[in-house]
């Protein structure tokens, strides 16, 4: 099984898990994740400056030593419509 987890990462660095969804199948979780950070490319933030406002994307397996391998992470821009939009495909 594996985690899809979405949260919003205030100014202050605090996170708030906006929705999390568990997978059965890996792969399905993989291609979700895989698909939404290609539709949404354009708003990804390889860099980010401290007190900046964010969406954050994880797809994150539910043992210990499998996060350390297989956690990926994704940044976008903060928007009210992205983080919907993020939150209606998981």
């Amino acid at each position: 099984m594996i985690d899809i987890e979405l949260s919003r990462v205030e100014e202050s660095g605090e996170q708030t898990v906006v929705k999390r969804n568990t997978f059965e199948d890996e792969k399905e979780a993989e291609e979700i994740y895989n698909l939404l950070t290609d539709d949404y490319a354009d708003q990804t933030l390889p860099f980010f400056d401290k007190g900046e406002k964010l969406i954050r994307l994880d797809i994150l397996p539910q043992s210990a030593e499998e996060v350390k391998k297989h956690q990926k992470e994704c940044y976008f821009e903060y928007s009210e419509d992205l983080l919907g939009k993020l939150q209606n495909r998981i």
